[in-house]
């Protein structure tokens, strides 16, 4: 079973992707600080154990500086066990490879991150345009096949790594 995690737009975005089935749970006024509960809540709902995943997509920005932080802390901390494997993908490059568009994230004031598949950049636009910050996370899981792991951690609270043999 894969876990999804989207901090980096409007509030926290949870996922799952189990048996060919996606479940989602979008929290738009939700902080970083509710990832734990947001997550037993959606586990709970869909009947399923976090023992069942291992992977875990962790979205990388642009974004909410605090929020992405706190995505990334937060999937570290289910990865340092080392039974799960952590990915991470830029927040633009998955909403553009999966709609094959454009894709547009308010920034602040007249700001916008801009990106496609290959390309990201902020623009300042004096027009509002149309923006994806609530385009759904679930198909983010067509894309953790195709992410090189960032990280496998394996917790050893026996050795001491700064005596040798």
């Amino acid at each position: 079973m894969d876990l999804l995690v989207d901090c980096s737009r409007k509030g926290v975005n949870l996922g799952l992707y189990a048996n060919d089935a996606y479940f989602e749970l979008a929290e738009p006024e939700a902080k970083g600080s509710e990832l734990k509960s947001l997550l037993d809540k959606l586990l709970a709902e869909n009947k399923f154990e976090l023992s069942r995943i291992e992977r875990v997509l962790v979205t990388l920005g642009p974004g909410s500086f605090t929020g992405i932080r706190a995505g990334i802390a937060f999937c570290e901390g289910l990865c340092f066990s080392g039974k799960r494997t952590l990915h991470g993908i830029s927040t633009l490059k998955a909403l553009a490879m999966l709609h094959g568009k454009e894709i547009i994230l308010h920034a602040r004031a007249n700001f916008y991150y801009v990106g496609d598949a290959g390309s990201e950049t902020i623009k300042q636009l004096d027009n509002k345009p149309e923006t994806h910050e609530y385009l759904p996370i679930t198909p983010f899981a067509k894309l953790i096949d195709h992410i090189v792991p960032s990280r496998t951690q394996k917790a050893n609270y026996l050795v001491n790594p700064f005596i040798t043999n």
